[in-house]
């Protein structure tokens, strides 16, 4: 009975500073991972950040329209530059052109008369090409490809 009270009168002893552990029990192999995953994610925001500059639409040449302030005692009547300005949509799925004419044209018949140009009468000309949001991207290039193959200075609005 003596040994009991005993145990029961010394106060047990905790260890408040002590330092915890997360690897406590288990075994810490190999080294630390964190910072490489710092740098490989760095590395992937450059990257990815980096291949958005080397777009298709960066090989296209392309002018804009450019206006004129002429100081120098324009009359105000020079003419303006002509332009051919095309609207490129889609109808049951073919890529359709309004511009061209009184009613809209499938794009390979927009292409075959930019083509029969004179190309005296085109070279001084402004193709201006505007697509909605379903025109798919290579419809856009070609009429881009036939206005330039003519000498019209093109623009993609």
């Amino acid at each position: 009975m003596s040994e009991q009270r005993h145990e029961q009168q010394q106060p047990t002893r905790s260890r408040p500073l002590r330092q915890r552990n997360i690897f406590a029990g288990r075994g810490r192999f190999g080294p630390n991972m964190t910072p490489m995953v710092d740098v490989v994610l760095v590395i992937l925001i450059f990257f990815m950040a980096a291949s958005t500059i080397a777009g298709q639409e960066w090989f296209l040449r392309t002018d804009l329209p450019e206006q004129h302030e002429d100081s120098d005692g324009a009359t105000g009547f020079d003419l303006p530059t002509p332009m051919l300005d095309l609207a490129l949509f889609v109808d049951n799925s073919r890529v359709m052109v309004r511009g061209l004419g009184d009613e809209a044209l499938p794009i390979e018949r927009v292409i075959e008369r930019i083509d029969a140009m004179d190309p005296r009468l085109s070279e001084g000309l402004i193709l201006r090409i505007g697509a909605s949001d379903e025109v798919p991207y290579g419809s856009v290039v070609s009429l881009h490809d036939a206005g330039s193959r003519m000498g019209m200075r093109v623009a993609i609005r």
